[in-house]
């Protein structure tokens, strides 16, 4: 009977274990499995792409306003007509004729001015003019036979509101004569989403100007004098209307509409500074946003119908795209070809009037090695078939016209190479010999050793166990497959897809011969030389003079050789294993490439190389888990034996 229980329970431990088991390999949300609401970032990225105005324009005027601007007003010597004055003012009255006499004088804080032998004027909010009426009145009954003088030598101080669509709201005070701009640049300049061209001035609750800040930008002559009284609050709206204009215009951007007047296409192409001289005007586009999103386009024809300002049969909306066309582009691209013994062979831009000398001077002129008795042109006929004719080259680049004949659109030129033309097979040596540098080679007949002679060997410092041949490869023929697989993740590759693209990686850039160089030098051994190519590279690398170390160590790096120090030393010098350190599994990579046990070890030599890996982490509670499996098994083949025999 115990025997019994102990059996089911090792099942139910078994059934428990393979659910939970089940469980933890179960796809956890987000990662491995798709969901509808959670688009992959790929989709993600490109439905953001998608924007409402061309890729790459900027709305004029986004870096007007630094985010480091000073406080410096940038007020103009200009008096506004309308300018009133107010306590604070500083006045200076001159009077000429007979009457030699000058005052300066200041508006008191309960807005009145004392002139001497005149007394006292009540002067607050009148202008410079109405000022001037009623002080020549006064002076009248003082004077005879004056002139009069009055200058603004210091405007008084104001308080403005500055709110709205600006990156610093708030209160500000400035000087009277300081203009809009001069307070909005206080309050750090007009947001992103800000309008600049509906600004508005409310004065004692009432709407008194509207000011557009393009007129401050691009229209100098045309701003709008208005001069800031205290109590006086600048407000900037939300922008509303925008429109892109892009192509051949002198300031490609996106500009905002003036919900105050209607404006033409005309009026923005002067916005974006005119037409370009590569404007192609007999089609410029018009982009429309209808109701349902989609777009419809129209075409205006500027070059028979010139611009007009304010013409109403062009009106623009919000979110047009106005585009101008180069004529660059509405131009035939055609090209020539020059092929074979030019430094520089390939496709060039054909242009009227071209001939055969013009092209091979874009090309670089001909090579050393450029056969000049004939040359080949194919003259291309659309739709017929290719003529050749031949081309004396020493007269043709004599210059002599009935030979330098004139190129038509897709003609192309073969000049072909000398026969027998060769400079010889060359090879370098690079490193750590003697005389590095080229040395030439006979095809098929010189060996390695014998250059390596003639460069003088190696010197002292030369490492020659990693003495590298390296060759240049014949180019490698497409391989579709391997390009396939490049593109696809580990998992969705099966497994011989899997060792077919590692075996083609690993072998992808194979371009070193495998020579002993200590046994060839220094052995003798002429089973190691081979013949040389032209283009081959012989690379000998300098001693380096550390033994290094990597792997569980405290230190891991290069260690000063010392000559007859043993491994211990090497060990102590990096600071000791780690606690993970795998100590029994330490490999000694020679500098010859040899991989030996620490026992196996006599003594190190400079480029050496040791190794401790790291120990395996154990997973107890899978083996007690595997363990657990085993006995269930067990006990479910006991259960169905013991059954089957009753």
């Amino acid at each position: 009977m115990r025997t019994r229980i102990y059996l089911y329970f090792c099942a139910i431990l078994l059934h428990l274990s393979i659910f939970g088991f089940a469980q933890d390999r179960a796809p956890v949300s987000g990662q491995g499995s798709s969901s509808p609401g959670n688009f992959p970032s790929q989709i993600q990225s490109t439905m953001q792409y998608q924007s409402i105005e061309p890729i790459g324009l900027q709305r004029y005027g986004h870096n007007f306003f630094q985010p480091d601007v000073s406080d410096q007003e940038m007020t103009s010597g200009a008096l506004p007509r309308d300018y009133r004055l107010g306590p604070g003012d500083q006045l200076g009255i001159f009077l000429g004729g007979k009457t030699q006499e000058n005052f300066q004088l200041a508006v008191s804080m309960d807005g009145k001015l004392y002139i001497p032998t005149i007394g006292v004027l009540f002067v607050s909010g009148l202008t410079i003019d109405e000022f001037r009426q009623v002080l020549d009145k006064k002076l009248r009954t003082f004077y005879s036979d004056y002139s009069l003088n009055i200058m603004l030598t210091m405007p008084k101080m104001v308080g403005i509101s500055v709110i709205g669509e600006v990156r610093a709201p708030g209160n500000y005070s400035g000087s009277a004569l300081g203009s809009i701009l001069d307070f909005i640049v206080k309050a750090r300049g007009v947001t992103n989403d800000g309008s600049f061209r509906n600004i508005q001035i409310i004065r004692h609750d009432s709407l008194v100007a509207r000011i557009d800040l393009y007129d401050y930008m691009m229209r100098p002559r045309g701003r709008q004098a208005i001069s800031l009284q205290s109590g006086d609050i600048i407000f900037v709206p939300v922008l509303a209307s925008t429109i892109s204009v892009s192509g051949e215009v002198n300031r490609e951007a996106i500009y905002e509409l003036n919900p105050n007047t209607k404006e033409s296409v005309c009026d923005l192409v002067e916005l974006a500074g005119g037409f370009t001289g590569l404007a192609y005007l007999q089609k410029v586009k018009i982009s429309r946003m209808l109701r349902d999103g989609s777009r419809k386009a129209f075409y205006i024809d500027f070059k028979n119908q010139p611009c007009e300002k304010n013409d109403t049969s062009l009106v623009v909306q919000d979110k047009d795209r106005i585009h101008i066309f180069s004529i660059e582009d509405q131009a035939p691209h055609d090209s020539v070809a020059v092929y074979g013994e030019v430094n520089h062979p390939g496709f060039y831009e054909y242009h009227k009037n071209m001939r055969v000398s013009d092209l091979v001077l874009q090309a670089g002129s001909l090579k050393r090695s450029a056969y000049m008795l004939k040359a080949e042109l194919a003259k291309v006929d659309p739709g017929n078939k290719i003529k050749m004719k031949l081309l004396d080259l020493q007269r043709v680049m004599r210059g002599e016209p009935d030979h330098d004949i004139l190129l038509g659109a897709d003609d192309q030129i073969f000049i072909r190479k000398i026969p027998k033309w060769d400079i010889g097979a060359l090879v370098e040596v690079q490193g750590e010999a003697r005389f590095p540098g080229f040395y030439p080679i006979k095809k098929d007949s010189t060996y390695l050793s014998q250059i390596l002679k003639t460069a003088g060997g190696f010197t002292k410092e030369a490492l020659a166990e990693e003495t590298k041949l390296v060759r240049k490869r014949d180019a490698v023929i497409e391989d579709k497959e391997y390009e396939r697989l490049a593109q696809m993740s580990r998992s969705e590759m099966s497994n011989s897809e899997y060792e077919y693209f590692v075996m083609k990686h690993n072998s992808a850039k194979i371009d070193e011969i495998v020579v002993d160089f200590e046994r060839l030098m220094f052995h003798q051994d002429s089973t190691e030389d081979i013949l040389l190519k032209d283009g081959d590279l012989i690379n000998i690398p300098k001693r380096p003079g550390v033994v290094y170390i990597t792997g569980r160590v405290s230190k891991p790096g290069g260690i000063l050789f010392k000559p007859g120090a043993d491994f211990d030393y090497y060990i102590d010098k990096a600071g000791g294993y780690t606690w993970d350190a795998h100590k029994k599994q330490t490999k000694i990579i020679k500098v010859t490439g040899e991989i030996k046990k620490v026992g196996k070890i006599k003594a190190f030599e400079p480029g050496d190389r040791i190794f401790i890996p790291r120990k395996q982490d154990r997973d107890y509670w899978r083996s007690f888990y595997d363990v657990v499996l085993v006995l269930g098994q067990l006990a479910a083949v006991y259960l169905v034996v013991q059954t089957a025999t009753k």
